[in-house]
């Protein structure tokens, strides 16, 4: 694994992969001083819920498989590390091509949590705040890894992911409100959600 933890370097390399390698790359103009200061922010929100549980890192549909009678086994774990546990799940339910809705999303969550509070006691609404902190940061990794592999890469398959992470980033905006001030962390995410060109690959 590239670190033991998913901690503040880790979080700022996912960071600087969205900036560098979608926004940039996309065509998406930011104060890179204001956007800095956000993602300063956004860190440290993160890391107040500590790492102290397995992170997959990389739970999404494509790495769960089914086998014989149907068996699951999951695969491309090579990048786990300890983490949050909000981090999987918000892989999962919003995996870009999965393209699950809103309700199918909450009834999943609901669950999740549900079977979270068997195992430990945590604070529910709480907990939930942190979960989209973490929607919004695997969905940030993802668009820097479309980017890289899309625009820089040439491979086109990767860019057809994009409209989907934009409708997963419209619905947060008009809906989630995270209980930090993030101003041009949310204002590049307007410009993306009004970019026709992302929408249309």
């Amino acid at each position: 694994y590239p670190r033991a933890s998913f901690d503040t370097t880790s979080i700022k390399w996912d960071l600087n992969y969205f900036k560098y390698h979608f926004l940039k790359l996309a065509y998406i103009p930011f104060d890179e001083q204001l956007l800095e200061n956000d993602f300063e922010k956004f860190t440290q929100y993160i890391n107040s819920l500590g790492q102290t549980a397995f992170m997959y890192r990389d739970f999404q549909s494509r790495n769960i498989m089914l086998k014989d009678n149907y068996e699951i086994y999951f695969i491309d774990f090579q990048g786990a590390r300890k983490g949050a546990l909000q981090y999987d799940i918000a892989s999962l339910l919003y995996d870009a091509k999965a393209n699950l809705s809103p309700e199918v999303r909450e009834k999943l969550l609901a669950v999740y949590v549900e079977e979270v509070k068997k195992y430990i006691d945590i604070n529910e609404e709480d907990f939930i705040a942190h979960y989209y902190a973490y929607v919004y940061i695997r969905i940030m990794q993802a668009m820097g890894s479309y980017g890289y592999r899309g625009y820089f890469q040439k491979k086109e398959h990767f860019l057809k992911s994009i409209p989907f992470a934009v409708e997963n980033i419209r619905f947060l905006e008009e809906n989630i409100k995270l209980p930090i001030e993030l101003p041009a962390l949310h204002g590049v995410f307007q410009q993306i959600i009004t970019n026709e060109k992302l929408l249309s690959i």
